[in-house]
């Protein structure tokens, strides 16, 4: 961002530059460390611990975007990680399992993202984390 965009960005609210600068590199760094972005690791993730949940309920759970959920589940299955299919009960539902590969993908996603989280809270002690942690949880609910 140039310094004219800054100022007035600085002058609109003053915690946004810096707080999508934070956010920006530490997606930016978990892509670059894990090996895959962070959507598709949280989608990943959900589906390993529960096979078979609708993209729908990923979305209304974790108040992600229903077409979002969407898109992503596309290039999931695309890249063979995923496999979506209709609920034989309901066909305006869409189901989303792991494949072997995704599971493969997850795993190993799993292991390099530890020592990504390990790198983060070395940043803050275990003090400013849980501060940090109340402060996001109250900018939430607000």
């Amino acid at each position: 961002m140039d310094g004219l965009h800054e100022e007035i960005a600085e002058k609109v609210y003053p915690i946004y530059v810096p707080t999508g600068l934070v956010l920006k590199k530490i997606l930016w760094a978990f892509e670059r460390d894990v090996g895959i972005s962070p959507p598709k690791y949280f989608v990943l993730h959900v589906l390993a611990r529960e096979a078979g949940i609708s993209q729908g309920e990923i979305g209304r759970l974790y108040g992600v975007d229903p077409s979002r959920i969407t898109r992503l589940a596309k290039q999931l299955e695309t890249e063979e990680l995923i496999e979506r299919t209709r609920d034989p009960e309901d066909n305006r539902v869409v189901r989303m399992s792991l494949t072997s590969e995704g599971r493969r993908a997850f795993e190993m996603a799993s292991e390099r993202s530890e020592v990504f989280k390990d790198r983060v809270r070395s940043a803050l002690s275990e003090e400013e984390h849980m501060e940090l942690r109340r402060l996001l949880d109250k900018l939430t609910e607000a």
